[in-house]
This record gives C-alpha cells, sequence and structure tokens, in this order.
C-alpha cells in the first residue's frame, strides 16, 4: 500500500509539474496567437490550445522557408527563440507603427545570431583622406518629388548575401551598376561580380602615416566600401561581369589575371556625399543608387512599409550594414517622405528584397551613415 500511495503521489507530482509548464508555455504565448502579426504565417484562431497553436506556427515557419535542424535538442532550441522572436516582433510593431512586423525567415535566429551573420562584422571607422573622399556639395532646390531608380531600370535584381558578410561588396557593386547604366546613356544594365570584390579587394588596405596597422577588405568576414572603390579604380582598373566571376558565398583566392581585359564597368571618381538628407536626394537624383551604412536590429521582424525606427532599437556602436539607396518619394501619395532601399537578404525579405526607411533616419544616425555615390566610365568610348 506505501509504494502504491507513492506512486499516486509521484503521478499527481507529475500532473502539477506538467500543468505549471503549460501554465508557463500559455502566458508565453498570449498576446502572440492574437497578433495579425503572427497570422500572417498561418492561419489560426489560436484559441484552442495556445501552445498547440505555436507549434503549428513553428510547423509552418520550418515548412515555408525550408528549416531543418540537426538535432531534437537543437529544434527545441530554435523553438524557444521563434517564440521569443514572436514577442520582438509585437514590440518592435508597438515602437516602429509605420512598418509591419512579424515572422520572417530570420525568426529562429537570436538577436546576437543575426547580427553576427547580416548585419555586418566590423565597426564603421575613419579611413584616410585618399580613400574617405569627400564629395562636395550639390543644388537642392529644385528636387523632384520622387526618384526611383528600379522604374528607370538602373538597378539589377535582387541577390542573397546568405551568411557571407559581404554587404559591403553587394552595395558597392550596386551602385556601379547604376553609374555604368548612366554612364552608357542608360542602355546598358549589366550584373556585375561581387565576388571579384570579394576575392580580389583583399589585398586593398589603408597606409596611415603615422604607422597605425592598415585596415583591409576581408571577403566574407567584412570590408568596406571606400576600399571596394580604391580597389576598383585604382588596383584592378574595372569588374567583370557576374556570369563571368558568379557568387560563391565565401572567400576564395582571387581569380583574375593581372592581364584580364574582361571588365565592363569602371569608376573614373567616387566619395563620401555630406551628411545632409537633402544632399543625399540631390546626389541620388544626379548620379543613380548611393551606398550607405544602416545598423536597425528590426530588421529580423520586417515584413514591409517605412520602418522608422526608435532610437533604442539603432545599434550604432555595434556593427554596420551596407544597403543601396535606389529612390525617394516625397509626393503625396506617399503621405509622408521615404526612402526605397535595396537590401542583400533575398526576395523572401521585406518587399521583395526591399525596404523604406523614414525622413530624417540617416541624418540622425551617428556616426554618419556614408553614403557614397560613384561615376562610371562609358568602355563604349574609352576603347574608341
Amino acid at each position: 500500500m506505501a509504494a502504491s500511495s507513492s506512486s499516486s503521489s509521484s503521478i499527481l507530482l507529475l500532473h502539477l509539474f506538467m500543468l505549471s509548464l503549460f501554465s508557463t508555455a500559455f502566458t508565453s504565448v498570449h498576446g502572440f496567437i492574437d497578433d495579425p502579426l503572427i497570422q500572417q504565417v498561418v492561419s489560426s484562431d489560436g484559441r484552442d490550445d495556445l501552445l498547440t497553436s505555436a507549434e503549428n506556427q513553428f510547423s509552418e515557419f520550418k515548412k515555408k522557408y525550408g528549416k531543418t535542424y540537426p538535432t531534437e535538442e537543437e529544434e527545441d532550441y530554435r523553438f524557444g527563440v521563434f517564440i521569443s522572436n514572436l514577442r520582438l516582433a509585437r514590440r518592435n510593431q508597438i515602437m516602429d507603427p509605420t512598418a509591419v512586423h512579424g515572422v520572417t525567415k530570420f525568426s529562429d535566429l537570436t538577436l546576437s545570431e543575426f547580427r553576427r551573420q547580416y548585419l555586418g562584422s566590423g565597426r564603421q571607422i575613419q579611413l584616410p583622406d585618399y580613400i574617405s573622399k569627400r564629395a562636395p556639395p550639390l543644388p537642392t532646390n529644385n528636387l523632384p518629388e520622387k526618384v526611383n531608380w528600379t522604374k528607370e531600370g538602373a538597378v539589377t535584381a535582387v541577390k542573397n548575401q546568405s551568411d557571407c558578410d559581404g554587404c559591403w561588396a553587394f552595395s558597392t557593386i550596386a551602385v556601379l551598376e547604376g553609374a555604368h547604366f548612366l554612364a552608357t546613356n542608360k542602355e546598358e544594365l549589366v550584373e556585375l561580380s561581387v565576388q571579384q570584390l570579394i576575392d580580389c579587394s583583399t589585398a586593398t588596405c589603408t597606409n596611415y602615416s603615422d604607422g597605425s596597422a592598415p585596415i583591409c577588405n576581408k571577403g566574407c568576414g567584412g570590408g568596406h566600401r571606400q576600399l571596394a572603390f580604391e580597389y576598383i579604380k585604382e588596383k584592378a582598373g574595372g569588374v567583370v561581369k557576374a556570369d563571368d566571376y558568379s557568387f560563391t558565398g565565401k572567400t576564395d583566392n582571387c581569380k583574375l589575371s593581372n592581364n584580364d581585359k574582361n571588365f565592363v564597368a569602371s569608376v573614373s571618381e567616387y566619395g563620401i556625399i555630406p551628411h545632409d538628407e537633402d544632399q543625399y536626394a540631390a546626389y541620388l537624383e544626379k548620379h543613380g543608387p548611393l551606398a550607405v551604412s544602416t545598423d536597425i536590429d528590426i530588421y529580423p521582424s520586417y515584413i514591409s512599409g517605412v520602418m522608422c525606427p526608435h532610437k533604442k532599437y539603432s545599434s550604432n556602436k555595434i556593427t554596420a550594414h551596407a544597403v543601396t539607396l535606389v529612390g525617394y518619394d516625397n509626393s503625396t501619395d506617399a503621405r509622408e517622405f521615404q526612402w526605397i532601399v535595396k537590401n542583400s537578404y533575398g526576395l523572401d525579405w521585406g518587399e521583395f528584397g526591399y525596404f523604406r526607411l523614414c525622413k530624417n533616419y540617416l541624418a540622425k544616425r551617428k556616426p554618419d551613415p556614408l553614403a557614397m555615390y560613384a561615376v562610371a566610365v562609358d568602355k563604349k568610348k574609352t576603347d574608341i
């Protein structure tokens, strides 16, 4: 009898323990299931069984994005991260109401993992003046209401950097593609090789007169747009087509010979635009897409709309992620000024790989986001 009583007590304690776990799960998940953002992943009223509903959402998330995990323990861990990110998405929605936040392909990553893999590994640093060329201001009194270089044919398809920290190369190439389009009288849009910059610009380093250690591009380990433009202009002399030197997602030995004559685009000048959003608009209208750095921790939950991140969600002191300004809209249709930005996270992120930013985010950002323009050489004219 004693053994039976002990067994009954153990079973009762087990039931109480499981009830406690479910209660905790209920508390954690409650508030997300009724959130319409979460229902973008799977349609559910969330009222029958909250824990099961969260599991169903995670299952649908894995199916939608092709997610697999090597062990059951890893999957359990990622499910916990997923639930935490539902909470974060809801908080981001409150702090950033002009955008839509919810479940994305990054919803099983912790914020530190996302920063490490996708935002950029290095801090923004001051490079020597011979590399950080400062551009003069342009007139801003007659700017058009809107500019959109994607509609003008100056922007190639959205790329996916995957877990290669090569955003600096993607934005540099996007700027040169647009500049080349303008240099050829809007006749030639060519996809240029990101991989060339990743593999071949690693030997392009700063040269400090005071003997400070040089800073170099590190391929998929991070890099700097200034060094990339310097490499194209002064060392390589140009960039080949993407089809001739395709993206691999990793750093390798440079496959270009010194006698390579297959360059299709080159840079005649580049520079850093004055830290003013009207200047960004003026340079964008005159020279095409611009490379700029951002560092927003709300990228992982962004789905659509105009991001206008609260100051606390900007991690200026941590990392800088390079993106490409391709346009702006200040018309009455837009309701408020917004930047149109091309990212390198693939078509399955944001607005088909793009996002929008509110006015003054870039202007207020510290340090300077180092908006950069480039002017390309028309190879047809120089080859005559």
